[in-house]
């Protein structure tokens, strides 16, 4: 019996279109983990579907064969309910196997997962509401209601990358505000903590969690709070990329070990099989969160020197599937 890994389209009813590296026409689809585009499968092992949100018409579905397993890689609780509900009544019509059930996804907005993670021992999970602000004053009354002291981050909800995004250290910064959209738009508003290192520098980890084993993905730094990818040029600028292995090699095998259990523990919280997480592994040990959730790109990497990485995920990817589908995949 087939896996089928199941898109979303978002909420505005938008995709982009690309070609791939053989000419093929390949669907753009923002709030998806992508695992199946990223990852080879013996032929005949998988199905793919689009699910549209509520308003668009989407025939209804009927399989000759029922899937052994669902992979839901709709995975952005913020911008695809829609598509997330739609997701929930198929896998109740299909009555198999889920990983990521979209009901669990619809549930890891920045707030509920700042909620649902307080408490783990080894964690640290700064606050996060969720409102609708019409101007900056109610950004700050909100703030000060919430008990929410200076500094603080105010994002709109389903942005991602930093955009759409502001730090306030105090009154002085209430002009910052003006660069955000005061439309009717769902904003966070998050403790900030200044996770600046002994050396200066900020850094920042993805870790890959998949049935509750966490891969570190990367680790970054910059001089800046607000760590990307294109952190990569600065830290070029300062180590080669032995140094850079070296320093990943240390993280994998003497800092994330002891955080097993608290991973464990963000896994059976979340309910999910597969996500990720943006952290600052502390000097104490702790692991500051900055989200956690599936919707992350980790199988994608340009660079030959980091794709042993990338290929220890996909080798846990692959053991998942079999595991819940019992099926071979590769």
């Amino acid at each position: 019996m087939p896996i089928l890994f199941v898109s979303g389209v978002n909420d505005r009813s938008l995709m982009g279109v690309d070609l791939d590296e053989r000419g093929n026409l390949v669907h753009l689809m923002d709030g998806n983990c992508s695992v199946h585009h990223r990852l080879p499968l013996k032929q005949g092992v998988d199905l793919q579907m689009v699910l549209f949100g509520k308003g668009v018409k989407q025939r209804g579905i009927e399989f000759r064969t029922p899937p052994s397993l669902i992979f839901n890689q709709i995975a952005d609780a913020d911008t695809h309910r829609g598509a997330l509900e739609r997701c929930i009544e198929l896998c109740d019509q299909v009555n198999t196997t889920v990983i990521n059930h979209p009901r669990h996804v619809l549930q890891t907005g920045r707030e509920r997962v700042a909620a649902a993670l307080q408490g783990i021992p080894g964690v640290r999970m700064p606050r996060t509401v969720r409102f609708q602000p019409r101007s900056p004053d109610a950004v700050f009354e909100q703030a000060a209601g919430q008990g929410i002291a200076f500094p603080w981050l105010a994002r709109v909800a389903g942005e991602h990358h930093g955009r759409s995004m502001v730090r306030v250290d105090g009154p002085q910064d209430y002009p910052a505000l003006h660069a955000l959209p005061f439309d009717g738009r769902d904003f966070y508003l998050t403790e900030y903590v200044d996770y600046r290192g002994e050396d200066g520098l900020y850094h920042k980890q993805r870790i890959v969690v998949i049935d509750g084993e966490p891969l570190l993905r990367h680790s970054l730094y910059f001089n800046e709070w607000m760590v990307h990818a294109s952190s990569r040029a600065f830290m070029m600028e300062r180590e080669s990329w032995d140094q850079d292995i070296a320093r990943f090699d240390r993280l994998t095998g003497e800092v994330l070990p002891p955080l097993r259990p608290a991973i464990r523990e963000i896994a059976n919280r979340l309910r999910l099989e597969y996500f990720g997480i943006d952290c600052s592994l502390q000097p104490d040990g702790r692991m500051l969160i900055f989200e956690a959730n599936a919707n992350m790109n980790v199988l994608h990497t340009p660079n030959p020197a980091t794709r042993y990485r990338v290929e220890a995920i996909e080798k846990s990817l692959y053991a998942l599937l079999t595991r819940y589908s019992g099926e071979q995949v590769i």
